[in-house]
Order: structure tokens, then C-alpha cells, then sequence
């Protein structure tokens, strides 16, 4: 049912309280409103038919009068964050529409307005964010060579920008995407004249006629298309440039929401930010001739404004980064080597974050997640970064004292800002002076380790950190000496401000509690007078106070007695004296309250304006001891060591051990293993052996300890050298891509074209398996051909990890210099088989499949059925006469082996005529394909 009272055109005029309804949907047309109507928020129409779907609550039908009734569904308001909450994470957009004006002083209908629109990347509320992870609001701008991408996570007031040259648009932005890691990510929409389906609806409400019940492709036969039945859940009126970009960042954003394309444009983006800065030009924050980082950035503040529906104080500046000085990891290695959460389970443990967050604040467990996405270049950088560590690991005490003090500090970044935003509740003010107070201890611990550690406290990287460790005595004054030691949730409760720091409203205080007392005595002296013993001074909100006196005994009742209420079995009766008294109290109670919001109000301004910077500063500096002291407790704890950083090619790991795994099963020891790659010697390792026997495992650990060296930490190894890596690419499993009807085997192929197009002689190469989604043979000559690739293409030359089932390649190393083989060491003891976990050299001949099958728990006649096939095909030398193969096509160096016969042919004119260069990976596969059906056919 879709708003079906109106698309048959019934009604002709609107109730008042419908009236406002509409007009305020009309505004907010592509949200689902929350109108709060006295305790609770209800929502009608379609909004209700959602509401109750996605959070299963009950559907009713409200009376408008005059006729009008429409679906409608409710949550009482004190819940309704954690309804909010769910809807959010199910990519909606709320509006929330508050009552502005008091119903008790209001004629006619209660004023209304949307305070804030929630969605995804601008959520405030603490409960519906995760304490160490970001909420990042991002947008995107794609041009013909070039992208721009900004991000914000307004609870922290982090805002940057960057413009990318790249000649691959789409890709670039997914692996920018991919770092950030946004809840929601703007894209460019172009909306037609008439607007969206909603918009359609709303106009034809508020002028009074029918809606046809479109169906799909504006078909009013068709099937009638609610929202989040789409594909995608894209509306079907929605630009159709945005539904690729959806697709794009599937699986890296949260949410993808299409934009406005005004608010895109240069002009009101550039205009925008130098109005929110109050700045002449944008040169000084980087960005003034970088037009699509102006046109993201101007996007995301222009967002940020309408939802939050005011100015965005905690904005204070815009940061312009550049991507040139983090390592760069595609989506694919991102997933396949588990930074963040494990590929099994899709939670944090299992994945390197698990075992490198020993951080004890929210702020220092979201700075280790964005070391972790970006590792850097820089190798000053990161060795600053090594000496805070090593000195942290010198000085265990000095790391138990500090982790006892962070473990009380709360997340002074979202308090602040929250203060600046004026949203802190009375609470939170508390908990911001109480995290101050710990950052003051760790300030004055470190100062006081200069004697018995000056190693440490002379370390610049260390002494940088404590003068940001800024002092905020003022702040913890202030806050103490308003603001009661355990004060109510919210403002409206009361009871906040402390007796004592303002006169006036001591003295309301006084008048209230002495007019309780004064109640008191009222009630002893009126059952004297009266001679009533039951007789009671009470108060009602809605008759206010009164003297009760049961029937049995109104007829003693004093004539100066007013009746003010009479109930089932007593009176209710007031006096002149209790009247007149009556306005005082209440008028005391009524001021204290209003005095108490003022002052509150009045405290958070002065924090915000007069100190947040500086507690800003602290809690950045908080946040990255924070992180050193968790890595040098992980450096400590699991016996790591500190890897040499250098320009060159080698990367050397002496007993490397892979992080994750190690940690997951402490029972087991793990076996470790020596790695030795250069471009100059042994540029590819080729790994043989069989499944389960750790193959998957080395390598990634290869790829993990070199990132790991990148973000500063230890590593797990007895020693470690590493050339600095521009960037890791991963080549690990592969599945069906049923969204672009890839198969297994061309999603595979897809990546490997990424790596051979991208790599560099400083990139780290992991492949695990190339060519199983295809024919024996097709398989072991893609393989093989990646292989030459890699190692004579002077462009490409990556450092190489290749694990591989095609033992037939060991024979490459015969006559590509720097190829080196090594395989998985395999024990059998009366025939059964021993994985014995370790890499050594030379190529394996057997790879023992069968023996795992048994260990999967095949079936014993399948087992013995394949060990009588495998006998058979062995006595016919099958697998020797493929080595010969092998051998055979094995030609010298710089040899180019011609794909077809000297003759012309229609096929070869084709390729010879093919602009590679011009080709992507993917068109590239495509041709190669449709090139090998034709010769297919034709041969």
C-alpha cells in the first residue's frame, strides 16, 4: 500500500495538524520523518509501512477528522535513538522533527521543525557509534584524469581533501575509498524537473491531486516498487550515472547516497568553505587550484550543514593530504590479508587489528586502524615512530604506570567536539573533567621519569608529545566546581549546578526547600485546627497544591476552605495562605529550572570557545601514546623485534612468523621461516608443496611483516630488513562475481592484470595459486607466462611470492636468473604424512593430494579408488612427460615464443593491430578471450 488515500485522489482539504504534516514532508521528501506528537514520534504513509517493516513494529491507521486517515506507526521518544539507530544502519535517512513551541502556553497547533536529519555519515549520537572506529562522511568527484575525495567525521572535526592524478578514474577511487572506509559516501545525482518518486507524490498531496500508483519504469500497470525493494536500493527516478558508482564502492562504503549536483559544482563548493572558514581564498589550507578536491570538500560541508541544521563549530579547519606518502593496498588486499577483520568469521579477531589493539582509549584504537590503513613511505617517519617504541620497551614501569592511567580516560575527542557543538550533556562534562585529570597524571608522570629514565624523556619524537599534553586546570576547575560530582542524564531533570557557584540560584533553593519545610508545618497546624488526624498537604501537576480531607470527615472542614477537586472518597481543598504560597514555590521551582539551563549553557560556551583547541591537542596527543604504548606491550608480549628500514630492494626476514596465526592458536608452536627477496638476486620465490601444509600461510606473513615494519611497529621475527614497499598486491582465492557475471576464473585473471599492469620494482607480490579455474594446461602456461613477465619486465620487476600446485615451474628457475625455489617439507612415516611447516630449498614432486582428502575425511572407498588411479597414471609417466614438456618450452632469456603460424591469418592481423597500452586489465582479458573462442572455432 503506498500512500493510497491520496493516490485515488479522496480528499480534498487537510486537517491543521495534517496540514503541517505535509508541509514539513514536502521539505524532507526522501527521509522517513519522525513527528513528535507529546511523548512519542509517530510516522505516516509510506514512512509508517517502512518504520513497522524494518523494526517490526505495529501498523495502525490514524483519524486525521474530516475524513482523513492514514497508516501510521510510533516509538516512544525516550527510545527512540535506538530506533534511529537501526533504521540508520539500514542505509535511511531520518528527519527529526521536534515540537519548538510549549503545548501548555501554545493557541492552536504546537510549532514544529526538523532539528537534524541522522544518516549514516553524520551520526552524533555516542550509542550509535563505535568508540574506536571513525564515522566517515566522504564524497567523490570524478574527472577524465583526475579525482577528488573529501571525508569528515563530524564527531571528531577531522575534515581533508585530496586531488589524485590518475589515468584510472574508477580505480583510483576504490582504493582511496577502500583506506577511508566511509559510513556513507556522496556521489554527484542530476534529478530530473519533477524530482524523485516521493518528491512526485508530496506535490501532488499538497495540491490536492491523485498520484497514479506508478509500477516499475513509470508503468501504472506495473508492479508497484516500494523503497528498499530495488536493486542496489536505487529509487528508479535516481540519476543512472549513479548506480555504477554504487555498484563501485560496493562492499568498501557503508552507503552510497546520490547528491544534489548543485551542491558538486566549483563555484558553490569554493564559495561554501570560504564562507564556513571566513577566508578571502582557500590557499592556505593547500587546496586553492585543486578544483575536484574544492568540488568534494564544498560537497561534504554543504551535507554536513543540512543535516545538522545549524552551523558545524567543531570544523575548524580543512586538511589537504596527499596519497603519495602511504603504501597503496587494493581492496582485494585489504580483504585478503585480514586487517581488519577476519575472512572467515567478519569479525575483529582473527584479523591483524586483533592482535596489534592493546590501545585503552577510543581515540588511540581509531589512530592504530588509520596507521593500519595507510602505512607510510617516509622512513624517517617511521623510524621516529620506532624510537618512542624502543624506549617504551625500555622502560616497563614507566608502560604499567601509563597503561593504569589511559585506562580511565574516556574519548575526550567526541567530548569536546560535543561540547562544541553544544549537544554535551551534564554528564559528559563530568567525564570530560575527569579524562583531563588522567591526561594531567600522564603529563606529570613523564616529567617526572627525567631522572630515573632520561633516555626516555630526552627522545624528541617523546618530548614532542608532552608539550601537546596541554594544560586544562582551568578546564577541571570550572567543570568541579559547576557541576555536581554525579549529576542527571539530562538538562530539563534538574539538580545539575553545584550550591555554592551562583548566589541567585542558591537563594531559589532556599525559597524551595524552605517552602517544603513550610508544607510541612502547614499540614501539623491545619490538624490541630481542624482536629483531622488523616488530613494531607499534597501536590498535583494539574491542580497544584492542596489539603486532602477524606469524607468521613469534610464536615469538620473550616469555612475559609476552598473546594478545589472532589474525588471518589475525600475532597481536595485550598486556603488564601496555601494559594499565595503556592506561587512562590512554583515560581522559585520554575526559575531554578530555567536558571540551571542557562548556567549550563553558559559553561559549555566557555569551554568551547576558550579551550577547545587545546584539549583538541591533548587528546591527539593522548591518542598516539596511546598507540605506541600498545605496540611496544604487542613488541613486548610476543617477543618482536625491530626491523631495519632502507631505500634498497631487499626485503630479509630471519625466523618470521605470521602475527595472526601465531596468536589464534597459542597452543601450537609455531614453526617459522627465513624469506630473502631482492631485484637484483632472488627477485621470485616460487613455493611448492602440498595444500594445508602452510604454503598460504608464509606468504602472507611475508606481506604482513612488511606492512607491520610501514606503520612502525615490531615485527614477529628474530631479525628483519625491509626496502621500502610502494605498495602490496595480493592474488589469494577467488569466487564467482555474480553482480558482473564474472566467472571464478575471470575474476582471477582480472587480478592478475591489475598486478602485471601496476606493479613496480618496489612493489611486494603475493600470489597464491594462478590458472586452477581453467584447463591443466591453459593454467600451468598463464602461470608460467606471469612468471617470465614479472621477471623481465624491467617496468614491472616486482619482488614476487608465488605459490603454486604447477611443480612443472620449478624448471623456470634453470634459466630466469633471479627465480629461486622452495618448497613446503613433508615428512612420511609409514605412509602417512607429516606437515612439517617448514620452507626449504628446491621444488616439490608430489603434492600429496590425495593424502590430504583422507585428512578432510573423503570416504575410505574414494580414497583407495584414487590412490589405484594416481599408481596408474604415474606407471604411465604422465607426470614426467609434462617436466619434458616444460623443459622443452624452457628457451633462453629474451626469447619471444610467436602465438601462431608464420602465415597470415585474420586473428593474427587482429593482434598485431591491438593498442595495449590503450587496453584496461579488464579489456584486455575480455579480447584475449574472444580471441581464443575464435581461434577455437576456426582451428
Amino acid at each position: 500500500m503506498l500512500f493510497e488515500e491520496y493516490e485515488r485522489g479522496q480528499q480534498s482539504n487537510h486537517s491543521p495538524i495534517r496540514s503541517q504534516y505535509l508541509a514539513i514532508k514536502e521539505r524532507y521528501p526522501d527521509t522517513i520523518l519522525f513527528f513528535r506528537m507529546g511523548d512519542f514520534y509517530e510516522m505516516f504513509d509510506e514512512d509508517a509501512e517502512i518504520v513497522a517493516r524494518e523494526l517490526e513494529i505495529a501498523l495502525t491507521r490514524r483519524d486525521f477528522g474530516r475524513g482523513e486517515k492514514a497508516p501510521m506507526a510510533g516509538v516512544p521518544h525516550q527510545a527512540a535513538e535506538s530506533y534511529i539507530a537501526r533504521l540508520v544502519s539500514k542505509g535511511y535517512r531520518v528527519a527529526v522533527c521536534e515540537q519548538v513551541s510549549d503545548p501548555a502556553l501554545s493557541r492552536g497547533l504546537v510549532e514544529r521543525e526538523v532539528t537534524r536529519i541522522v544518516t549514516p555519515g553524520t551520526v552524533v549520537e555516542p550509542a550509535m557509534l563505535a568508540a574506536k572506529r571513525n564515522n566517515f562522511l566522504a564524497a567523490v568527484v570524478m574527472g577524465r584524469n583526475a579525482v577528488g575525495v573529501s571525508y569528515v567525521d563530524i564527531t571528531t572535526g577531522e575534515f581533508a581533501t585530496t586531488q589524485i592524478a590518475t589515468g584510472e578514474p574508477e580505480l583510483t577511487l576504490q582504493q582511496e575509498i577502500a583506506r577511508i572506509a566511509p559510513a556513507e559516501v556522496l556521489v554527484e545525482a542530476h534529478y530530473g524537473q519533477q524530482g524523485s518518486r516521493k518528491r512526485r507524490w508530496l506535490a501532488a498531496v499538497m495540491s490536492e491531486k491523485p498520484v497514479p500508483r506508478l509500477g516499475n519504469n513509470g508503468d501504472p500497470d506495473g508492479a508497484a516498487m516500494l523503497l528498499g525493494d530495488q536493486e542496489d536500493g536505487l529509487d528508479a527516478d535516481d540519476d543512472e550515472d549513479f548506480a555504477p558508482l554504487a555498484r563501485l564502492f560496493k562492499g568498501l562504503a557503508g552507503h552510497v547516497t546520490p547528491y544534489d549536483a548543485r551542491f558538486f559544482s566549483e563555484a558553490d563548493a569554493r564559495h561554501r568553505l570560504q564562507a564556513h572558514f571566513g577566508v578571502a581564498s582557500l590557499e592556505g589550507f593547500g587546496c586553492e587550484k585543486l578544483p575536484l578536491a574544492i568540488r568534494a570538500a564544498g560537497a561534504v560541508l554543504a551535507y554536513v550543514q543540512e543535516t545538522q541544521k545549524e552551523i558545524v563549530p567543531q570544523l575548524t579547519a580543512l586538511e589537504t593530504y596527499s596519497t603519495a606518502n602511504f603504501m597503496i593496498l587494493d581492496p582485494h588486499t585489504r580483504r585478503n590479508l585480514e586487517l581488519f577483520e577476519s575472512g572467515r568469521s567478519g569479525s575483529l579477531k582473527g584479523s591483524l587489528l586483533w592482535v596489534l589493539d592493546r590501545t585503552r582509549t577510543p581515540m588511540g584504537g581509531r589512530l592504530l586502524r588509520r596507521w593500519l590503513s595507510q602505512p607510510l613511505l617516509d622512513i624517517e617517519a617511521l623510524r621516529q615512530r620506532q624510537e618512542v617504541i624502543a624506549e617504551l620497551l625500555a622502560a616497563p614501569l614507566l608502560r604499567a604506570r601509563l597503561g593504569e592511567i589511559l585506562k580511565k580516560i574516556g574519548d575526550i575527542e567526541r567530548l569536546i567536539n560535543r561540547v562544541r557543538q553544544r549537544i554535551a550533556s551534564p554528564r559528559e562534562l563530568v567525564a570530560l573533567a575527569s579524562s583531563l585529570r588522567g591526561a594531567a597524571e600522564i603529563r606529570s608522570d613523564l616529567l617526572s621519569a627525567e631522572e630515573e629514565e632520561s633516555v626516555l624523556c630526552n627522545l624528541p619524537s617523546l618530548a614532542a608529545l608532552l608539550q601537546r599534553l596541554t594544560d586544562n586546570a582551568d578546564v577541571i576547575a570550572l567543570i568541579e566546581r559547576a557541576i555536581v560530582p554525579e549529576p542527571p542524564a539530562t538538562i530539563s531533570e534538574g539538580g545539575i549546578i553545584r550550591s555554592g557557584f551562583n548566589d541567585e540560584l542558591d537563594q531559589l533553593r532556599a525559597i524551595s526547600q524552605d517552602g517544603q519545610r513550610w508544607l510541612e508545618r502547614l499540614e501539623q497546624r491545619e490538624r490541630a485546627r481542624t482536629g483531622i488526624s488523616s488530613l494531607k498537604v499534597g501536590y498535583n501537576k494539574n491542580t497544584g497544591y492542596f489539603i486532602e480531607v477524606s469524607n468521613a470527615h469534610k464536615q469538620r472542614v473550616p469555612a475559609d476552605y476552598q473546594r478545589r477537586q472532589t474525588l471518589t472518597n475525600s475532597e481536595r481543598f485550598v486556603t488564601p495562605e496555601l494559594k499565595e504560597y503556592e506561587a512562590t514555590i512554583l515560581n522559585a521551582r520554575e526559575r531554578i529550572n530555567k536558571l540551571e539551563s542557562e548556567l549550563f549553557a553558559q559553561i559549555r560556551a566557555e569551554i568551547a570557545t576558550q579551550a577547545a583547541e587545546r584539549v583538541l591537542t591533548t587528546a591527539h596527543a593522548l591518542a598516539e601514546i596511546d598507540v605506541y604504548l600498545s605496540l611496544a606491550e604487542v613488541a613486548a608480549r610476543n617477543n618482536y623485534c625491530r626491523p631495519e628500514l632502507n631505500d634498497g630492494d631487499t626485503i630479509r626476514i630471519i625466523a618470521g612468523r605470521h602475527p595472526v596465526v601465531e596468536q589464534a592458536q597459542p597452543d601450537v608452536p609455531f614453526v617459522p621461516n627465513d624469506t630473502e627477496l631482492s631485484n637484483h638476486e632472488a627477485q621470485i620465490l616460487i613455493i611448492t608443496g602440498p595444500n594445508m601444509a602452510g604454503k598460504s600461510t608464509y606468504l602472507r606473513q611475508v606481506a604482513l611483516i612488511t606492512l607491520m615494519a610501514q606503520i612502525g611497529s615490531y615485527v614477529p621475527a628474530q631479525a628483519a630488513t625491509i626496502g621500502i614497499v610502494d605498495r602490496i598486491f595480493t592474488r589469494i582465492g577467488a569466487q564467482d562475481d555474480l553482480a558482473t557475471g564474472q566467472s571464478t576464473f575471470m575474476v582471477e585473471m582480472v587480478e592478475t592484470a591489475n598486478i602485471l599492469h601496476h606493479a613496480t620494482p618496489r612493489s611486494l607480490v603475493i600470489l597464491d595459486e594462478i590458472g586452477r579455474g581453467t584447463s591443466t594446461y591453459d593454467g600451468l602456461a598463464i602461470a608460467r607466462a606471469v612468471v617470465e613477465y614479472l621477471h623481465n619486465n624491467k617496468r614491472c620487476g616486482a619482488r614476487t611470492l608465488f605459490a603454486t600446485h604447477y611443480h612443472e615451474l620449478v624448471e623456470v628457475a634453470r634459466v630466469l636468473p633471479r627465480i629461486r625455489c622452495f618448497n613446503v617439507a613433508v615428512s612420511e612415516e609409514e605412509g602417512r604424512i607429516v606437515f612439517l611447516r617448514k620452507i626449504v630449498p628446491g621444488g616439490a614432486d608430489r603434492s600429496y593430494g590425495v593424502h590430504v582428502a583422507e585428512l578432510a575425511g573423503i570416504p575410505r572407498p574414494v580414497i583407495h579408488r584414487a590412490q589405484e588411479i594416481l599408481a596408474e597414471l604415474e606407471r604411465k609417466g604422465e607426470a614426467q612427460a609434462r617436466r619434458k614438456a616444460m623443459k622443452d618450452m624452457t628457451m633462453p632469456l629474451g626469447w619471444q615464443m610467436t602465438l601462431f603460424a608464420a602465415e597470415s591469418h585474420p586473428i593474427l592481423e587482429e593482434l598485431k593491430n591491438l593498442d595495449i597500452e590503450s587496453l584496461t586489465p579488464i579489456e584486455a582479458i575480455s579480447k584475449l578471450y574472444e580471441l581464443q573462442q575464435r581461434a577455437r572455432r576456426e582451428g
